[in-house]
């Protein structure tokens, strides 16, 4: 058996935690031993079988322990990951059973795919991306390492999205569309322009409401 171990006990972790219940028989291997996060008190007043078991800071990965990437913010979860792999932890990537992923489909390292999302044919994702619930990503598009897709982004064929993206429910990036790295997308938003690297944009037709004046830094 693989102990797993969610990387953060927010609303998502908990999500992730019910969806790797739910795909028991497609994981069969799998054992959820409890969460990781800096806040010892975070499933305080939730019912669950288990317990957070560490503090980010101060884990240690045992023989046959797991990490699955319970957080959605692309900067937090891209410095909690390096915390947790230079302390020697080990990643892998989840698949709910009812995702669908079609011809030529890559998924990275570390990276989670939540209900009913759909990866329709050559499609690239980097590591640590997360793919939430009915969201997708159509023919020849490519998604960044740390990016997040929310619940029902709609990824049109050819565009690209760079890394660390975040993308709010139910926006649409528009075919061929280039998002450059470290961007945010408003929910809702229908993206038909470039949006450059740094900058927020909201609304329909996304316009910029934040444009960053300086390169994002890791």
């Amino acid at each position: 058996m693989k102990k797993i171990l969610i990387v953060g006990a927010g609303g998502f972790g908990r999500e992730v935690y019910y969806w790797i219940l739910d795909s028991q028989e497609k994981y069969p291997e799998w054992e959820i031993s409890g969460f990781i996060d800096d806040n010892k008190n975070a499933l305080e007043g939730y019912k669950y079988e288990v317990p957070v078991v560490s503090s980010i800071k101060d884990f240690s990965p045992e023989h046959n322990e797991f990490l699955v990437l319970g957080i959605g913010i692309p900067r937090v979860k891209k410095n909690v990951v390096r915390t947790l792999q230079n302390r020697g932890g080990k990643f892998v990537s989840f698949i709910h059973h009812s995702a669908i992923l079609g011809q030529n489909v890559s998924v990275g390292e570390g990276s989670v795919l939540c209900p009913n999302t759909i990866l329709t044919c050559d499609v690239t994702l980097g590591s640590f991306v997360t793919v939430n619930c009915a969201a997708t990503a159509g023919h020849d598009t490519s998604i960044g390492s740390f990016s997040t897709l929310s619940g029902h982004v709609d990824i049109t064929g050819f565009a690209k999205i760079g890394e660390a993206v975040f993308l709010g429910s139910h926006a649409s990036v528009l075919p061929g569309i280039k998002v450059e790295d470290y961007a945010t997308i408003g929910a809702g938003s229908v993206v038909v322009n470039k949006v450059k690297k740094g900058n927020t944009v909201f609304g329909n037709p996304a316009k910029v409401i934040f444009e960053s004046q300086q390169d994002e830094k890791e």
